[in-house]
């Protein structure tokens, strides 16, 4: 008996009785759901309840603007009000909704049972995709103004482990500065861009714009864009340890005294005064009114057992107090500035 490909008959000629219902996820919450399925994690959901999928139907799963097939499952056993599936199929190639079949852009952004005509068309549609590649590529917006479109971040998701090798973990490596950072929280970075400088896929095809993306910390990816000055200085400063917010210290001055003006002119510095505290604190954090040194930083390594738990360096963080943090916006000596 042959197995080729072309040799299996498609969908659409086997008898209706053969075609198993087909119910249309599409989810709104693209993000959260990529990340479930590329990491095979539980909060992966499923639609459940009396009118939901049962046994021996197949959900297919849709995420983003344009829609992007990121699992095709045939259900399994009911747990509860929710199921679980028997298999989940999450493509190794880019598959796009609308070119599954011809008026499958009636259905974006809706979820439901599809027609019987439609069920056929859309798992011969994932089939051929599958076999053949997509038909079209994917407008990855402009990562520079704004965020990267939806549809490329989920295909860089779901695609990880044809990108990099490996599965997707709950925490990956930036692209750049390779700290591990909660997959939720990296940016699709369209590098592709920056090197064709197009905002537009252009001539690339969808796997080529899948892996001219990569994922970078917030800070990362704030950095390989157009950006002032100033608000590059903000990015590269180092993180308050006391309230974790990055963005908002300043670099304390020790061992001199200004006039009004002259400190009115630097708005990024507060000035210590003259004599000079052993240790001396280098920063001062605007926002919980803590001063801290550099020394005073998060190390983050791997070890034989993963990556280890952030460990403080020596130093000491000096808080202002309730009473002191109300009398004024920000950390002033007594001695004057």
């Amino acid at each position: 008996m042959s197995t080729e490909a072309d040799a299996l008959p498609s969908v659409s000629s086997l008898p209706a009785w053969l075609v198993p219902s087909v119910y249309l996820n599409w989810s709104t919450d693209w993000l959260r759901e990529s990340v479930a399925i590329a990491t095979r994690s539980r909060e992966h959901s499923l639609p459940g309840g009396p009118d939901g999928p049962k046994r021996g139907d197949v959900v297919v799963t849709v995420l983003g603007d344009a829609g992007v097939v990121a699992s095709v499952e045939l259900m399994g056993s009911s747990d509860g009000d929710s199921w679980v599936t028997d298999e989940l199929f999450g493509p190794d190639r880019p598959i796009v909704w609308a070119d599954l079949f011809d008026g499958a852009d009636a259905y974006i952004g809706s979820s439901g049972w599809l027609p019987a005509e439609h069920a056929r068309a859309v798992l011969d549609g994932v089939a051929n995709q599958f076999h053949d590649g997509p038909v079209h590529t994917i407008d990855p917006g402009d990562c520079g103004s704004g965020r990267t479109a939806p549809d490329v971040h989920v295909l860089r998701i779901i695609g990880h482990r044809a990108v990099t090798g490996w599965a997707m973990r709950r925490e990956e490596r930036c692209a750049t500065c390779e700290r591990f950072v909660d997959v939720h929280e990296l940016h699709a970075h369209d590098d592709g861009a920056v090197r064709l400088g197009t905002t537009t896929a252009g001539g690339r095809t969808l796997d080529q714009v899948i892996r001219d993306v990569h994922l970078l910390c917030g800070q990362c990816h704030d950095l390989m864009h157009a950006h002032t000055v100033s608000a590059q200085r903000n990015r590269l400063r180092p993180q308050c340890p006391g309230c974790g917010v990055r963005g908002k210290t300043k670099r304390i001055v020790w061992g001199m005294t200004f006039s009004d003006d002259v400190v009115s002119a630097e708005p990024d510095v507060v000035y210590g005064g003259f004599e000079v505290p052993v240790p001396a604190p280098e920063w001062y954090c605007t926002e919980c009114h803590a001063n801290f040194g550099s020394t005073v930083v998060a190390s983050r390594v791997l070890d034989a057992h993963g990556p280890a738990v952030p460990q403080p360096v020596t130093g000491a963080i000096t808080r202002v107090s309730a009473d002191e943090a109300a009398d004024a916006d920000r950390w002033e000596p007594a001695e004057g500035r």
